[in-house]
């Protein structure tokens, strides 16, 4: 009897011990921002942005946004990638707030049925806008993904701000946890939902592991919301093209693609880590996501609402205002 006991209390012990390192485990592996020389904003030239051949995004590529965000946050693995849609592309000064038939447009994309479902099930469904100031990449001339394992090789590229808005409603509208970024770049991928600036800096003599060092800040109704330096980044300019064409399956990157390389946080979507890791475990129905979700859009929150105006700036880069209308 008290073998059984003591066998029962071990198996007890463990099973806690595993749960507790399931739930802290990317704070265990908390990543460093990486080692990079910045770029010199006097060596070099500013040019007008132009359109884009392909859009890609990463996510949870600085160290402070892991911290709030550790759900999605794999240490053994790269960032995620996803690829925004052309449409999202927004060189005017609104945002438009999206419906709930464009939101279930949006996740129709990924599954129709599922989509179907959630237009039955539920009435509210709440876009729980969301900004990130971002540094966006731009290929300048093109070159095979190969290059890059090459040490000597300096990828073409320019710099410019970005504002990555996001209708995070669509990461509950995911009904299993391992479909979550492909709703999530959904989120992303909606209509006039990439604000950028007008200007591009090309610099003349980057190295290997150069990177454009200014401050991020994103100020909504003028209440400076998210503000931390572009050297909280986590992955190298190459590390970023290499998870990007791991993550599409690319043999070349073209020139004119585009690629935003993350925010760093202060984002609206604010949930306790651990909570965040918990729901990994029991993975909820789509719909009680959807209806737990809805309850934080309210008056007064951190999320976009229309009328609200929201200015990201990167240092010499710029800035890029926008008021979000319906």
């Amino acid at each position: 009897m008290k073998r059984s006991l003591a066998l029962s209390f071990g198996l007890l012990v463990i099973a806690l011990l595993w749960l507790v390192l399931f739930l802290f485990r990317p704070f265990l592996s908390y990543p460093s921002p990486a080692q990079l020389t910045c770029l010199d904003p006097e060596a070099g030239a500013i040019e007008s942005l132009g359109p884009p051949h392909r859009v890609f995004g990463l996510g949870l590529s600085y160290a402070g946004h892991i911290a709030e965000s550790p759900g999605l946050y794999d240490p053994d693995s790269g960032p995620p990638v996803f690829k925004k849609r052309l449409r999202s592309v927004n060189r005017s000064d609104r945002i438009p707030y999206p419906s709930r038939e464009d939101l279930l447009e949006a996740a129709s994309r990924v599954d129709p049925g599922h989509a179907a479902a959630l237009g039955e099930q539920i009435d509210e469904i709440p876009a729980l806008l969301d900004y990130e100031v971002e540094v966006g990449l731009v290929v300048l001339e093109s070159f095979p993904v190969a290059n890059l394992a090459r040490p000597d090789f300096v990828p073409p590229l320019g710099y410019f701000v970005a504002n990555d808005i996001t209708a995070r409603i669509l990461i509950g509208m995911a009904p299993e946890f391992d479909l979550t970024v492909r709703y999530l770049a959904e989120g992303k991928g909606l209509a006039g939902f990439l604000p950028v600036g007008d200007h591009v800096f090309v610099p003349a003599d980057p190295g290997p592991d150069s990177w454009l060092c200014v401050e991020l800040v994103t100020e909504v109704n003028g209440k400076v919301r998210q503000r931390s330096s572009s050297t909280d980044i986590v992955y190298s300019p190459r590390q970023i093209l290499e998870s990007v064409a791991h993550g599409e399956g690319l043999d070349s990157f073209e020139a004119g693609d585009w690629i935003v390389t993350g925010t760093p946080p202060g984002v609206a979507l604010q949930t306790a880590g651990w909570l965040q890791r918990a729901l990994l475990l029991v993975d909820p129905s789509a719909q009680t996501k959807v209806s737990v979700m809805a309850g934080s859009e309210q008056e007064g929150s951190a999320f976009l609402h229309p009328g609200d105006v929201v200015r990201v700036s990167a240092g010499f880069l710029g800035h890029k205002t926008s008021r979000v209308v319906r």
